[in-house]
């Protein structure tokens, strides 16, 4: 990590500026502002006229929701896979 370059980065949402600073890759950072993008838009379209901090405290809530819901499942699987394997042995 102390060898990527930090860079600046400016993009719009529902017209409003945002810029951060990230040393991650361009890739990455692209990939996750068109998800955010897409997820405001799609959003927006279906709330009647929501604030931008709405919106995304309402992604944030459902991020949250999601990565429990991963961890359960990740979970789950290592015991399944714990109990297979202790069973063959």
């Amino acid at each position: 990590m102390g060898d990527r370059k930090q860079k600046h980065i400016y993009f719009d949402l529902l017209g409003k500026k945002y810029d951060f600073i990230t040393d991650e890759p361009e890739e990455v950072v692209t990939e996750i502002l068109e998800n955010i993008k897409k997820n405001v838009d799609d959003l927006y379209s279906q709330m009647n006229n929501p604030d931008v901090v709405h919106i995304l405290l309402f992604l944030l809530l459902n991020e949250n929701l999601e990565k429990i819901e991963l961890k359960k499942g990740l979970k789950d699987l290592i015991g399944k896979f714990s109990s297979v394997s202790h069973n063959k042995a």
